[in-house]
């Protein structure tokens, strides 16, 4: 294993994206996918499942990538600082985080707004977003600190707490031939007729069952399904069989083939900062959830 794959691996892993990641270091795609691919037989381990409209990390990819984005950001501060004559123990905020697309965005963006302007040192943790208990033991025991999440997936989460950032509403994923595409909002009424697939994560979020409840009520010619993954979902989309309904934070920008469409309805998700409620350094995440606020906001200027 050597620096080139591990390089290559992490800015795949980031992008999602051969071709953006070949751009980003100034390589090939076949050399950046020659890389993965070595460093995936030195090591015997599946990394990256790819075809030709997808490209994801596997499970043991994930955990891969936790550990080696942390080794990797340990090397660059200490270069970093011998390069300047310093040697300086940052002290060190975990963010967990999520493999959303929106994620992608404000995560690169708070870690340099934090960089550049405190001494600390933001270091990312993926977390399945969908393991309610796993997460909050996470935080509580310190494996991270701190983490942005949808509020419905820690309703339980006793030694938390909660600073809210922003709230979405729901989104219709209507594929480029369907009539909503060109809708700017979306009533009940315009549900009525269509095949739906809703969103569910593989949990009982209240917002969700709220949302079930008003459209089993507003009309009985409202039938719908559900799945627990978006990639699913999109996928049945784009093979005519019906349109989608998420969370508007599943919103990805590369999907040009589709449209994320506002549903007008009372249910809204909220988005904050999870951190532990006994946490050793309220100083430092009180400033890292401010930066992070910020980078969230920049975001979803851009998204």
């Amino acid at each position: 294993m050597n620096t080139t794959q591990v390089k290559c691996f992490l800015s795949v892993a980031k992008t999602l994206n051969f071709t953006k990641s070949a751009e980003e270091l100034y390589l090939s795609q076949s050399t950046v996918s020659k890389n993965i691919k070595n460093l995936e037989k030195e090591i015997q381990v599946k990394l990256v499942n790819r075809n030709y409209h997808h490209v994801y990390l596997t499970e043991k990819g994930k955990i891969f990538y936790n550990r080696m984005s942390l080794i990797a950001a340990e090397i660059d501060s200490t270069v970093a600082n011998l390069q300047q004559g310093q040697v300086i123990d940052r002290p060190k905020i975990k963010m967990g985080y999520t493999d959303l697309p929106f994620e992608k965005k404000w995560l690169p963006i708070a870690l340099k707004l934090t960089n550049a302007q405190t001494h600390i040192d933001l270091v990312p943790y993926f977390v399945n977003p969908g393991r309610e208990h796993r997460i909050t033991q996470l935080i509580t025991n310190g494996t991270v600190d701190l983490m942005l999440i949808q509020r419905d997936i820690m309703k339980k989460a006793d030694g938390t707490k909660y600073f809210e950032l922003f709230k979405k509403v729901f989104s219709i994923i209507a594929y480029e031939n369907d009539p909503l595409f060109l809708k700017q909002q979306i009533t009940f009424d315009d549900l009525i007729g269509h095949n739906i697939y809703l969103w569910n994560g593989n949990d009982d979020f209240p917002a969700i069952e709220s949302l079930k409840y008003s459209l089993n009520t507003h009309a009985p010619s409202i039938s719908f399904s559900e799945a627990d993954d978006t990639s699913t979902i999109i996928a049945y989309i784009r093979a005519g069989m019906g349109i989608g309904i998420v969370p508007s934070v599943l919103y990805n920008k590369d999907d040009t083939d589709l449209r994320y469409i506002p549903l007008d309805a009372k249910q809204v998700l909220s988005y904050g900062i999870v951190y532990a409620q006994d946490s050793e350094r309220p100083e430092l995440i009180s400033e890292v959830n401010k930066l992070v606020a910020r980078a969230v906001n920049v975001a979803k200027v851009n998204f």
